[in-house]
Parts: structure tokens; C-alpha cells; sequence
């Protein structure tokens, strides 16, 4: 599937009340829609839509744009399930789904994404256990779990056994900031 129509896809995956993403047109270069930065290739190098009032789902067809650094979709009303699919994106370094409502479980396929230095997934509504295989995320430097949704089965990788905490998560060398901070659920 070309560029192009991935994001054609992710924008009819979206409701978008207040035309944000009306510069989204057949007619017109990816290159030069709103939230859509690419490299001299033409090839998308950051998604950043937050603070759009979007709501709808996230379309697995983001897995397309191989290319990306930066996806950020924070500050939105998006739910659903975090697609798996974005396990592919190789080159992604900064994942900002925060402030959204995704449901579901984390998707374990995310602990693939090796050049990873930021997720954040704060407040949201992702529910099972955090799996133990985040600790194959070795360049992540920011973490960022917390939010009043989260549940304390969410985050049994970190409290299974807080003796063994710092074993656990050992393998997270580059990691400077974990947030973990949850409110009123559990």
C-alpha cells in the first residue's frame, strides 16, 4: 500500500468534527497535510495530530509509513485497540498515544519497536498486564504509564515482585524516567 493511501485510510478511520485534517486531499502532496512532515524523499517522517479533537480508531494501515520517527496522537478521543501492526515501524523513536481512550491490552508486539525512547500511554484506558518483554526495549528513555485509568493489574510487571524490581527491568539501561502514577482504579 503506498503512503499516500495509508494515510487516506488513517483519515477515514477518523472523525474529525472540526476539519482539521480537511487539507488531507487527493489532489494535493502528502508531504504537505496538516500534521504530516517528510523527509526529502517524500517518504512521512513524523505523524503529529494531537490536540485535534479526533476521535474514531487507529488504523493498522499506520504500519505503512516504515519511515516513521515520530508518532504522535496524543490529546485526542481515539479508543480501540492499540493496533499490533505498529510493531513494524522499525524506525520509530517517540510514540505519543496519551490522553486518548485506546482500550484493550497492551499489545506485546510494541516491545519489537528496539529504537523506541519515548512511550507515553498516559491516561488511557489499556487494561491486563504490562507484558515482561518491554524490558527488549533497551534505548527507551521515557516511560510513561500513569493516568487514572490505568488498573494495578496493568502494572503487575513492575509489582509482581518488588524485590526483584530493579532485575526486572535491569535490561532498561537507557531508561532515566518512568512515570507509573495511577489514580482511582484497581
Amino acid at each position: 500500500m503506498a503512503t499516500y493511501r495509508a494515510l487516506l485510510s488513517l483519515k477515514s478511520s477518523l472523525d474529525d468534527p472540526d476539519s482539521r485534517l480537511s487539507s488531507w486531499t487527493p489532489n494535493t502532496s502528502h508531504c504537505t497535510w496538516a500534521g504530516v512532515t517528510c523527509d526529502s524523499h517524500n517518504h512521512v517522517t513524523s505523524l503529529d495530530l494531537s490536540g485535534l479533537n479526533l476521535s474514531g480508531y487507529l488504523s493498522p494501515d499506520i504500519a505503512f509509513h516504515v519511515y516513521l520517527s515520530n508518532l504522535t496522537l496524543a490529546e485526542n478521543n481515539l479508543s480501540g485497540p492499540i493496533p499490533p501492526e505498529i510493531s513494524a515501524l522499525s524506525t520509530l523513536r517517540l510514540l505519543n498515544f496519551s490522553n486518548n481512550v485506546f482500550n484493550h491490552t497492551f499489545p506485546p508486539e510494541l516491545s519489537n519497536l528496539t529504537n523506541l525512547r519515548v512511550l507515553n500511554l498516559y491516561n488511557n484506558n489499556l487494561t491486563g498486564v504490562l507484558p515482561v518483554s518491554v524490558a527488549h526495549m533497551t534505548n527507551l528513555r521515557h516511560l510513561h504509564l500513569g493516568g487514572r485509568k490505568f488498573s494495578r493489574k496493568f502494572l503487575q510487571f513492575f509489582f509482581q515482585n518488588p524485590a526483584t524490581l530493579a532485575d526486572d527491568i535491569q535490561t532498561l539501561y537507557s531508561l532515566a524516567i518512568v512515570f507509573l502514577i495511577f489514580f482511582n482504579k484497581v
